[in-house]
C-alpha cells in the first residue's frame, strides 16, 4: 500500500506503508543524493525526503534501500584541504588558514592544522566550507 499526494510546489511525495525508499538505479559512494535517484518500493518516484541533498557512505545498488544510515551531510571539507579558519570574538575577526586532518560536514567539529604555526586546532565547519575556531 502507497499514499501519494502532490505538493503545492507541484511535485509528488510518496510513502509506502514500510516508508522504504530504494535507489532507483546504482549510487556510487561520495554521491549527492538528487530527487530523481530515489523510488519508493513500488516504483513511485520520490522528489521530496530528508535524504535529498545527503552524501551516500557506500555504493548502493539500484532496488537497495537509502537511508539515513548510510547516508551522511554532505562533506564540506576533505582530508588535507587547505581551508580558512576564522576566530571570532565580538567585533575582532582573525583569519588565516589551515590543513584539514579529517573530513566534515556542516556543523561537524574537525582537526586542523595551521599552516603558518604548525599547532593543532579545532573547529566548526560552516556552511561556505570555512571553519570557525573555537
Amino acid at each position: 500500500m502507497s499514499i501519494v499526494a502532490t505538493l503545492a510546489s507541484g511535485f509528488m511525495l510518496a510513502l509506502t506503508a514500510s516508508g522504504a525508499v530504494v535507489a532507483e538505479d546504482v549510487i556510487r559512494s561520495g554521491e549527492v543524493i538528487t530527487p530523481g535517484m530515489l523510488i519508493t518500493e513500488d516504483g513511485t518516484p520520490v522528489f521530496d525526503s530528508p535524504l535529498i541533498g545527503r552524501e551516500v557512505r557506500r555504493t548502493v545498488y539500484a532496488g537497495r534501500e537509502v537511508s539515513m544510515e548510510n547516508t551522511q551531510s554532505q562533506r564540506l571539507v576533505t582530508r588535507n584541504q587547505v581551508v580558512t579558519v576564522k576566530y571570532i570574538r565580538g567585533g575582532l575577526e582573525i583569519s588565516t588558514t589551515a590543513r584539514a586532518m579529517e573530513e566534515g560536514g556542516l556543523n561537524d567539529t574537525v582537526s586542523l592544522i595551521n599552516t603558518n604555526s604548525r599547532k593543532m586546532v579545532s573547529g566548526v565547519v560552516q556552511s561556505g566550507g570555512w571553519v570557525l575556531a573555537q
